[in-house]
């Protein structure tokens, strides 16, 4: 389900329902529509029951579905904060059948939360995850993406607009290249401009209060880790992982881009060691003759053999994050990551 068609339901909201995808702040916001839609302001502190992942078990989370609501049709149970890809075998068996009880609980609407890093869903719709398989048993999935560029651009407007102030749509692209695409940190910042415009007295926001005001955000983009590797450029390398850490990106996903840039590199060196040219390989492999090109710079005087260490090490650190929590899953990244600086980097 996408994030438009969740919105179309709201007003028939039924069941469960696991928000995942890779904009919090949009989970965030839809879970408070929720709650204006279900709630209506008397006893909501027995119809509103909230699960953390520090008292996240099974036998909680069945209690707070089959209870019953208090002088209402309905109530809201929301889990947030565990993280889905840690659970235990056992913790997630017996999740999945307190989750079935769920049409046998029609008085109860639950939203299970999952934060950017906790729920890997797969390559989906082609490739699920068993994760995603087993919870959409009983939960309709409704996937939060990151929004396009006009329709960030809108909600940008819309948000100013909330706020008391006027904001020309023509400035977006300036706030978004100081500020970054996130909509978290693009929230915070468009209501400390509101509020400084509105102590000036004013209610339109300028171009100079966007400049003055607002903080630079840096950001990384997708291919900016596996680039520095590539250049062996070991400062370049840490800072964009610890950027990566802190924005909350999902190990698993830089790992595998990880995976697949040495993959490649294998890949090329072997067309290379073979005698084709970098238009053949690119023809053979499907590659951009440019990419093709960065990699033969990479693999220009190295020891083949490193190539091959770099997948296992990769192959090692994939094992271990499989079975570690995301916090324990970011130091077996870290551990590789200064293996492969030590290999390559000089």
């Amino acid at each position: 389900m996408t994030e438009a068609e969740f919105k179309a339901e709201l007003k028939s909201l039924n069941g469960g329902y696991l928000f995942f995808g890779g904009e919090d702040y949009l989970k965030y916001s839809y879970s408070k529509m929720v709650q204006k839609t279900i709630l209506d302001g008397t006893f909501d502190e027995f119809n509103h029951i909230i699960i953390y992942k520090e008292d996240f078990t099974p036998s909680a989370l069945s209690q707070a579905i089959s209870a019953y609501p208090m002088m209402a049709e309905k109530k809201l149970v929301e889990v947030r904060g565990v993280e889905l890809n840690s659970l235990k075998k056992d913790i997630l068996e017996a999740t999945i059948d307190v989750l079935s009880t769920l049409s046998e609980n029609e008085h109860t609407v639950l939203i299970f939360r999952a934060d950017t890093g906790t729920f890997n869903p797969g390559r989906l719709p082609k490739d699920p995850s068993a994760l995603y398989k087993a919870l959409t048993q009983y939960l309709k999935p409704v996937e939060f993406e990151f929004p396009t560029p006009a329709r960030l651009k809108s909600w940008i407007v819309r948000h100013f607009s909330e706020s008391g102030v006027t904001f020309d749509g023509a400035l977006c692209d300036g706030l978004v290249e100081i500020c970054g695409h996130d909509m978290w940190t693009l929230s915070n910042e468009i209501d400390k401009l509101s509020a400084y415009v509105k102590s000036q007295g004013r209610e339109t926001v300028l171009k100079d209060d966007i400049d003055s005001i607002t903080c630079k955000t840096v950001e990384y983009g997708e291919f900016q880790l596996t680039n520095a590797l590539l250049e062996k450029n070991k400062k370049l390398v840490f800072e964009t992982l610890y950027r990566q850490k802190s924005s909350h990106e999902p190990p698993y996903t830089i790992l595998a881009s990880i995976v697949r840039m040495y993959s490649d590199l294998l890949l090329v060196q072997k067309l290379y060691e073979k005698g084709l040219n970098k238009g053949q390989i690119a023809a053979q492999l499907r590659m951009h003759e440019f990419k093709v090109g960065m990699y033969l710079r990479c693999i220009s005087g190295e020891n083949p053999k490193k190539f091959t260490r770099a997948l296992e090490l990769c192959s090692e650190a994939d094992v271990k994050s499989k079975s570690q929590s995301n916090a324990s899953s970011y130091v077996a990244l870290e551990r590789l990551i200064s293996s492969l600086c030590a290999l390559f980097c000089r």
